[in-house]
């Protein structure tokens, strides 16, 4: 079933084009049911689950496609209405729908032909992210490990976190990004993971209401980018930021304290920034920075990783990590 003949795939696109996330499970605070991380968590990083199966239902769904299949009544049946935990997750927060498929599959079908070969090196790496979740292991001690969901989006790229589970999806990966930065990915999210453990439901006040705030969203972000960092090397995109905000840190942090307790988001986190030299979401790197001061700080860094994951008040944690007097007087720099 993980091979796929090109030309099938081809024309599989080219009749869907004649037919066609931060963690951010928001809503409004009051009357919210309560949610909690799934119970379906792995103890230790080799137990760890990693979910295929609604990959191979999409590619299921393609074969009766390329067979003649009416293209949504296949998506629809074969894809989305058997969806796992994950993807259900992923269709709620993504408003992931067959038009929404059928439109994505017909302006980039090339990428959707590699959809079975993407799912082969998946596979082929799952040994490599175990290593990575055990390192994770090594630097949060209290780590559990939900199942990581691989899916098919509406070539958005997504990487995020949900009560399930790491939602990754897959449309967009090709092999270098799949060799060189997904452990990163998959490591990020599932710190927000740790961090859901840690805190349970409030875990969400941040995504809505006074206690949405850029600082807030920033360390919330930043922690799993520094672990991510720490275990892996970091991503392209997020060291790409790193490296823009530690070169700038006299003229950014200011910039930042100034916008830190405001609820936008501005140029900092989630959109493309007015100035055509600045990454995306350097507010992660903020955040990354401000965790990494509190961490080098510990003598126990065992019980620092637990206190990052367990942060619930946002300015207190940036005052205990002391990362304004980290920066030199004179340069402005570490």
């Amino acid at each position: 079933m993980m091979h796929r003949a090109k030309n099938e795939w081809r024309a599989m696109a080219r009749a869907t084009s004649c037919c066609v996330l931060l963690f951010l499970l928001a809503g409004a605070a009051a009357g919210r049911p309560q949610q909690q991380l799934t119970g379906d968590v792995a103890e230790e990083p080799a137990a760890a689950k990693f979910v295929y199966q609604d990959v191979e239902n999409f590619l299921t769904a393609g074969e009766d496609m390329a067979s003649g299949a009416d293209s949504a009544e296949a998506l629809k049946s074969q894809y989305l209405d058997r969806a796992s935990p994950g993807l259900k997750m992923y269709i709620e927060k993504y408003d992931l729908t067959v038009d929404r498929l059928l439109d994505a599959m017909g302006r980039h079908p090339e990428e959707y032909s590699r959809i079975g070969e993407t799912l082969e090196l998946l596979r082929a790496h799952e040994s490599s992210y175990r290593e990575v979740y055990a390192d994770l292991r090594d630097a949060i001690p209290d780590a559990v490990f939900p199942p990581t969901y691989f899916v098919v989006g509406g070539y958005r790229g997504i990487g995020s976190g949900s009560i399930e589970g790491p939602l990754i999806s897959i449309e967009k990966k090709t092999a270098q990004s799949i060799r060189e930065d997904l452990k990163a990915t998959l490591v990020h999210e599932m710190v927000h993971m740790q961090q859901l453990s840690a805190v349970g439901d409030a875990y969400f006040a941040i995504f809505s209401g006074e206690e949405r705030t850029l600082l807030a969203l920033s360390i919330r972000e930043g922690a799993a980018t520094f672990f991510a960092e720490l275990v892996t090397g970091g991503s392209e995109h997020k060291n790409l930021a790193r490296a823009y905000y530690l070169g700038r840190e006299k003229e950014l942090w200011p910039a930042f304290r100034a916008d830190m307790l405001g609820h936008e988001m501005g140029d900092w986190l989630w959109s493309t920034p007015a100035d055509p030299d600045q990454p995306r979401d350097v507010g992660y790197a903020v955040g990354a920075t401000i965790v990494e001061a509190f961490y080098e700080a510990a003598s126990d860094k065992r019980k620092a990783s637990r206190e990052i994951m367990a942060i619930a008040d946002y300015p207190n944690f940036l005052a205990k990590s002391r990362y304004p007097d980290w920066m030199d007087p004179e340069s402005g720099q570490r």
